[in-house]
């Protein structure tokens, strides 16, 4: 009986065989056409089914037999035979390194020692296939000198004995200053030797470090770092919060406490022995020297030995670490108060170190501390300095919503160092040169690093509260300054915070504007301006938090910040005609129309930048406001005899843009209007590239009134007298078209000939390019 016949019987009993029966029968199957020969295209289907995907419908047992026949079939004569049981057992391969990825990797690592004990035998067994020839020089009988047996046990066998004292003695041996790279290789090394041993070794080789300090003091610096680096790669528990970062944060107590609660898990201790004299070790005979080092060095800051100690601590009780770790910062923070500013920089580089240890979840008790620290005179300084400088160093990637829980207490410190009486010292000049941190106010930094790193929705409103409180208040220029600067840096970092979504932001920016701009406008207006339909979708609280209702004079900073993000925030996005869009910006048609009657000029020429992009969309508002923004703007226009103004300039683009505009547009006589703009009155001696792109799209428009004549003549003028090339350039082009749209009597086109021809004659080149290219 063959095989097949045997699988088919088999198969009679038990279903389960009936896939494997038939596949094994096709991949025996023979030619109906030639005796004794085989069906390639049977055989050669067959084995196409046997792909990876095929091993995970399979049992292990049935797999088996299906590996015999293409191990079988790879000792074949025949070629075809020999390639399709080679991409079978190619196939089982990556299988198995799937399986290997998802299921065989474990913390110890168990399964990689059968894996080369495996390697090992198939070396010594399999002696005559050629790929394992070369491997054979790798095994030995004396298991010290077999490659594989000594790889099996590294951290036992040949680590100790070699690689730790080789490169522990190389590390002492590098001079300062020197060979950082060989040092940095050396470090890595023994922590990932450290890594991988057990207890009792690890536990002496710390052990042995603290010795080593103790003799050689001279080399204490690389020895902390190596400590440090070896509590890295301390791998016989971990650590994490037992609760939310919320949740777990609680007040620092009269006595300098915290209330972070951390829980130990440990892998590979399976004994509450075990876990009892780890324990024991670190808090027994590890953490005391750590102590005496810092009493030893108390007159300096050392911040290789407070990583130490904190490294330390998060492997201890939370008991431990509540008691232990607020005199460890106390002796950072106070050490910032000393005079010497290279003490002070040591004490903040030491600070930042510890955050990053410990994580942003311990930054309100380290700035608790802090405050309880530096209290008077140059430490106020100091501390506005020092908070900046951590949260650089910790905050290198915005990370919303670490910040949150301590919002308060950051805000605090920085209204303080900005608005506070200790912010008045910097204006100082002999008092801003004494020290580094009274050179330069880094508050409006750490403003911009907290707008970037809150929850958006959330605490929106909130950032604001310095500002909005100090508007209450009668305001000096310095101040009101400074409030701008403070709103800038807001503006900045709110713009690279990541949970900041297109939604929550415009409906926020929406509900400001309201807010502020009806105070400025008596309450009226733009109260009724956001009650129109359409814009009932936009108002609703994103927050429990409100603005402080604002009388000041000054309260429409807030509005022109709330203007200038959303102006950013439309020139950073793509604007398209989603309805979803569209939706969302309709609302803001009817206050930003509004805001052009402001009594503040920045306020209206803020508006008039944001109404730029809006009109190019089909908004809904638009059609409504249309007469109120055309009337608003020529009356802006004609006030204004500064053509150079921010706010004229920003008018004259509004203008541009709605000449262009299909569904918006000028009237004849408000044409006539815009040609007798002072700008245009005065364009030989004051030319500007905006105004006479606004003429060009007046002459596009082709406007027939006799001042457009004239001004067009003027226009000529300009194009071969101004010294400007882009000025020439544009002169050339309206020319241009006025010659070619409008219809122009015998005479006068004459005289525009004449004019071209007489200053071609005179040959200035400046000119001729533009002459000539009409």
């Amino acid at each position: 009986m063959s095989i097949c016949d045997l699988l088919d019987a088999l198969a009679g009993t038990d279903t389960s065989l009936i896939p494997v029966a038939k596949l094994v029968r096709e991949l025996n199957s023979t030619s109906a056409m030639e005796m004794g020969g085989l069906d390639y295209d049977t055989i050669i289907s067959a084995y196409e089914k046997i792909n990876r995907d095929f091993f995970y419908t399979v049992g292990e047992k049935h797999a088996l037999v299906i590996l015999s026949h293409a191990v079988h079939d790879m000792s074949s004569e025949d070629l075809i035979l020999r390639q399709s049981g080679y991409r079978s057992l190619l196939s089982f391969v990556e299988f198995s390194g799937e399986i290997l990825d998802r299921e065989l990797v474990s913390d110890d690592q168990c399964w990689s020692e059968v894996w080369i004990d495996l390697l090992r035998e198939m070396v010594l067994k399999l002696a005559k296939v050629s790929s394992l020839k070369s491997f054979r020089a790798l095994c030995s009988d004396d298991a010290e000198q077999d490659f594989f047996n000594n790889i099996i046990h590294l951290q036992v066998i040949i680590t100790n004995k070699v690689f730790v004292p080789f490169f522990f003695n190389m590390l002492l041996e590098i001079q300062d200053g020197k060979a950082e790279h060989v040092r940095s290789a050396c470090l890595e090394a023994l922590a990932s030797i450290c890594g991988n041993m057990e207890w009792k070794s690890y536990y002496g080789f710390l052990m042995r470090c603290f010795r080593e300090i103790t003799l050689k003091s001279v080399k204490q610096k690389v020895l902390l770092r190596l400590i440090c680096t070896v509590l890295d790669h301390f791998h016989f528990m971990e650590t994490h919060p037992s609760q939310e970062v919320g949740d777990s944060i609680a007040d620092v107590s009269k006595s300098g406490t915290i209330g972070m609660v951390t829980s130990t898990v440990f892998r590979t201790c399976s004994s509450s022995a075990e876990v009892s004299e780890i324990h024991a070790c670190l808090r027994k005979n590890v953490f005391p020297r750590i102590q005496k080092l810092l009493v030893s060095d108390s007159n300096n800051v050392n911040v290789n030995i407070s990583l130490v100690a904190l490294k330390l601590l998060k492997l201890l009780p939370s008991d431990v670490m509540e008691s232990q770790l607020p005199s460890i910062v106390h002796r950072i923070s106070n050490f910032l108060k000393n005079r010497l500013e290279s003490i002070r920089d040591e004490a903040r580089v030491a600070l930042a170190a510890c955050l990053k240890e410990l994580g942003l979840e311990y930054l309100q008790f380290i700035v608790k501390v802090l405050r309880a620290t530096l209290k008077r005179g140059y430490e106020l300084h100091v501390l506005g300095y020092t908070l900046n400088f951590i949260l650089a160093k910790c905050l290198v990637h915005p990370v919303s919503g670490k910040l949150d829980y301590c919002l308060g207490e950051l805000l605090s410190v920085v209204e303080n160092d900005i608005l506070g009486d200790i912010s008045e010292q910097k204006e100082v000049e002999k008092i801003a040169s004494k020290m580094k941190e009274t050179r330069k106010l880094k508050s409006f930094e750490t403003l911009k690093l907290i707008a970037q790193n809150i929850t958006f929705r959330t605490q929106a409103w909130k950032l604001l509260s310095p500002v909005t409180a100090r508007l209450q208040k009668h305001l000096t220029p310095k101040v009101k300054s400074k409030l701008e600067s403070m709103l800038n840096n807001i503006a900045a970092g709110i713009e690279c915070n990541p949970s900041v979504n297109q939604t929550d932001l415009f409906v926020f920016l929406h509900d400001l504007i309201i807010t502020y701009e009806t105070r400025n406008n008596g309450g009226s207006s733009v109260a009724s301006a956001s009650k129109q339909p359409g814009d009932v979708s936009i108002r609703k609280i994103i927050t429990s938090g409100r603005l402080i209702d604002s009388g000041s004079q000054s309260s429409h900073l807030i509005t022109v910040f709330a203007l200038g993000l959303l102006q950013n925030c439309m020139k950073d996005s793509k604007l398209h005609k989603k309805d979803e869009l569209l939706a969302k910006l309709n609302p803001f048609v009817s206050l930003l129309t509004e805001c052009l009657t402001s009594k503040y000029e920045d306020i209206i020429s803020a508006a008039l930048k944001c109404l730029v992009p809006l009109v190019r969309l089909p908004l809904p508002s638009l059609e409504s406001q249309a007469d109120k923004i055309k009337t608003s703007l020529l009356v802006i226009a004609q006030g204004s005899m500064n053509t150079s103004s921010p706010l004229m300039q920003s008018c004259l683009r509004l203008l541009k843009v709605l000449l262009r505009n299909t569904r918006i547009t000028l009237s004849t006589d408000q044409l006539h209007l815009v040609i007798q703009f002072p700008l245009f009155i005065d364009l030989e001696r004051n030319p500007s590239i905006v105004a006479l792109l606004l003429l060009k799209a007046i002459v596009t428009r082709k406007l027939v009134v006799h001042e457009i004549y004239d001004l067009v003549s003027r226009v000529a003028e300009l194009m071969v007298t101004s010294q400007v090339e882009p000025i020439r350039k544009k002169c050339s082009q309206i020319l241009l078209q006025f010659l070619l749209d409008y219809r122009l009597s015998k005479k006068r086109l004459q005289q525009h000939l004449y004019f071209l021809l007489s200053n071609l004659r005179q040959g200035y080149n400046n000119h001729l390019h533009n002459i000539l290219s009409l």
